[in-house]
């Protein structure tokens, strides 16, 4: 459509998105079908957290720019409304936001933008666009007065390209709630799609319907707390009256078992689901990857989802594989299934949950368990699927036509043209009036390695939105969330922004050192080790005053213990400061014993990990000692912060051309300082014009490389000292 490349900045990755499910298999294929001429910068919180731990100078700048961040709020006069919203935003991924490359941002579900360049919003339902003043399902929003001017004023501001929903309904909704016609000119319906599923799997046979396979699933991040406004105890109930003899036909619960007590509260015969569970009815508790739960979708026949709210994902990827969606007529549905032709619909939650706000006019919802509708969704879901048994050439009719509609209308390359070509032609408009600078900083040279690689879109979005436990071994636990697994220590509680790989920098008075990898095994066991923790530190303050309110009858053994306490605190502090400096002389004394080789002979250089981090030298540079990289006596050291830095890096030097090559400094004790893309090197002044085939053969008879042109003008001068 354009050869001028679009760069977009997109900070889901960042801790007030976990809420709102950051990178959500909705968005997903905006990202893998993306066209050509668009470019997308997210972070990459584990390369993040490795180089937060191992390059200082980054660490220190990233700290500063949280630190402006704070100040501004400090400077300006917020109201209660501002004050929770920039709460949730928080100062470290205000910073964060800003410092990402791109020329616009894109948000979605609730916008949180930086205001400091465009940005366009997309979003599915109209409560969450006011997260946290707004939930679903809740009937109310706080302060609403002051939460509509809030939003208002980042609606109405000119770097607001657009708002963009795929449901008519909430387009609706945010034109009366603003009552604007500068919103109402922003305004914009868009398309909805899938990424495609795998065409092995879609080949699999369902076979006959005696055969048939039910499916019910909560929510994408499947979280086991959704089983009821889901509709779990419905399909039970369902499956009680209709499966009176089993035979072949199987019910698939994906989703965590409520209890026997909630179960039974919920009208669930516990005695018949005994005599079925594990038989016609299978739990499957465990989390399942996007592969797994496509394979699932295109065994089932059905999917069974009476649901409070609409759910957009479970819909399309059943229809997407040829299982007849069975639904409840929330708002949002008519945008995916048309009763009786490509699906069916339950009637009735609409009328028990949804009610026009009298003040603003919008549609909200508020969940109310009512008994007589769920007999009534019983009887219904019953009644329906009896009659297509009975008609299996209307069941096979509304099967082909899914699978039609998922081609047709749900396509994720149709969506993903047509979202960003709107979004490239509202920037443009922009640009005709408009002179942008995103006023990020110089941090980010040289640190494009921090973002995620277009080879890691499946990874992020196939991983659970939202933290899912994985493990826990009692000392420690390891979360899965948006392409990482995250381990933290001990039962330590994990708060919303102690996900980010920031705060144990940021927060100092609430320390929780994450680890982050691509996979559990990277993680190299730390959830195995646990630190003393506040909590640990409380309990041993708690004992202490225990014993002291038993002695206080007693002042003579009162007095004794207390000194007692004393002498021995005193003598711990001891102990731990002459350990401590045995220790620290030790570690002066002793070469680093983490140390691992990763590859050998990668353009002549082999690549080492050295605690947090790595480094390419010479092949024929001989044993690895960090003292020797750090000091610039190899021929050829190369450093980074993770395995994903360091092949860019010695890949870069693999591919570099003769142009690209530039001579800082000359004559600098006898040697020419040359950049070489964002790597430094020194060689004699004598041995004429810089050869990158001289670096990788050792033909140089002394060189000397680093990060930065001071690193390799100190290594010359140590040379020659």
């Amino acid at each position: 459509m354009s050869e001028q490349i679009l760069n977009v900045a997109i900070p889901w990755s960042l801790t007030h998105y976990i809420p709102l499910n950051g990178f959500h298999p909705l968005y997903r294929a905006l990202f893998e079908e993306k066209p050509d001429w668009l470019n997308i910068a997210a972070w990459d919180n584990i390369e993040l957290s490795q180089s937060l731990r191992g390059d200082e100078a980054f660490r220190e700048s990233l700290l500063a720019e949280v630190a402006k961040e704070a100040v501004k709020l400090e400077n300006v006069s917020l109201s209660p409304i501002e004050k929770d919203y920039f709460a949730h935003y928080w100062s470290a991924n205000q910073a964060l936001t800003r410092l990402l490359p791109g020329e616009i941002e894109v948000h979605h579900t609730a916008p949180f933008p930086s205001l400091c360049r465009p940005f366009v919003f997309h979003c599915e339902s109209f409560a969450p666009v006011f997260f946290p003043f707004a939930h679903q399902g809740t009937g109310s929003m706080e302060s609403q007065e002051q939460v509509r001017a809030h939003y208002k004023r980042i609606f109405e501001n000119p770097m607001c390209l657009g708002v963009f929903s795929h449901l008519p309904e909430t387009i609706t909704d945010l034109s009366r709630f603003f009552a604007s016609p500068i919103i109402d000119a922003k305004l914009h319906l868009s398309r909805i799609g899938l990424m495609e599923g795998a065409e092995e799997n879609k080949q699999l046979s369902k076979g006959p319907l005696s055969s048939t396979r039910f499916l019910f699933v909560n929510s994408a991040n499947q979280n086991p707390a959704n089983f009821f406004l889901r509709g779990g105890h419905i399909v039970l109930r369902f499956w009680q009256a209709f499966c009176r003899d089993p035979e072949n036909k199987r019910l698939f619960m994906r989703c965590g078992r409520p209890s026997d007590a909630m179960l039974r509260q919920y009208g669930v015969d516990l005695d018949w689901l005994g005599c079925h569970e594990g038989h016609s009815i299978i739990w499957i508790e465990d989390y399942l990857t996007a592969h797994e739960l496509e394979k699932l979708m295109c065994a089932a026949h059905f999917l069974l989802l009476p649901s409070a709210s609409l759910h957009s994902v479970s819909i399309m990827q059943a229809m997407d594989a040829g299982a007849v969606p069975v639904v409840s007529d929330t708002i949002g549905t008519s945008r995916y299934v048309v009763d009786g032709r490509d699906g069916i619909v339950l009637s009735g939650v609409f009328d028990n949950n949804w009610r026009r706000d009298p003040e603003c006019g919008v549609m909200i919802d508020q969940y109310a368990r009512n008994p007589d509708l769920e007999d009534a969704l019983v009887e219904q879901l019953l009644r329906r699927i009896t009659e297509l048994f009975q008609n299996p050439k209307k069941y096979a009719e509304l099967s082909a036509n899914v699978c039609r509609k998922a081609r047709m209308e749900f396509s994720g390359r149709l969506f993903s043209e047509a979202f960003w070509s709107d979004v490239y032609g509202l920037y443009q408009d922009f640009l005709k009036d408009n002179l942008v600078s995103n006023g990020a900083t110089d941090l980010l040279p040289a640190k494009h390695h921090l973002l995620i690689d277009d080879s890691d879109w499946g990874r992020v979005f196939t991983s659970p939105p939202q933290p899912v436990a994985r493990l826990h071994t009692g000392q420690g636990c390891v979360t899965e969330m948006g392409g990482c697994f995250i381990a933290s220590p001990g039962d330590q509680a994990v708060g919303l922004h102690d996900w980010s790989p920031i705060t144990e920098y940021v927060e100092q008075s609430l320390p929780i050192p994450l680890a982050f990898s691509t996979e559990i095994k990277g993680l190299g066991g730390c959830y195995l080790r646990v630190p003393i923790t506040e909590a640990e530190r409380r309990n041993t303050k708690r004992f202490i005053e225990v014993v002291a309110n038993k002695l206080m009858p007693f002042p003579l053994v009162y007095a004794l213990s207390s000194k007692f306490l004393k002498l021995l605190r005193r003598l711990y502090r001891a102990w731990r400061q002459f350990f401590g400096e045995i220790v620290a002389e030790q570690k002066i004394a002793q070469p680093e014993a983490n140390i691992e080789l990763v590859a050998q002979d990668m353009n002549g250089l082999n690549i080492i990990r050295c605690n947090h981090q790595f480094y390419a030298i010479s092949k024929n540079g001989g044993e690895f000692n960090k003292q020797r990289a750090d000091a610039g006596d190899y021929e050829v050291c190369i450093k980074g912060t993770s395995l994903k830095d360091i092949l860019r890096k010695v890949e870069e030097l693999s591919t570099v051309s003769q142009e690209s090559i530039e001579l800082v400094e000359e004559g600098v004790c006898g040697f020419n300082l040359i950049r070489v893309g964002n790597s430094f090197f020194a060689i004699m002044q004598a041995e004429g014009a810089f050869d990158m085939n001289r670096v990788n053969t050792n033909g140089y008879s002394q060189l000397y490389t680093g990060d930065s042109l001071e690193d390799v003008r100190m290594a010359v001068e140590r040379s020659l000292s």
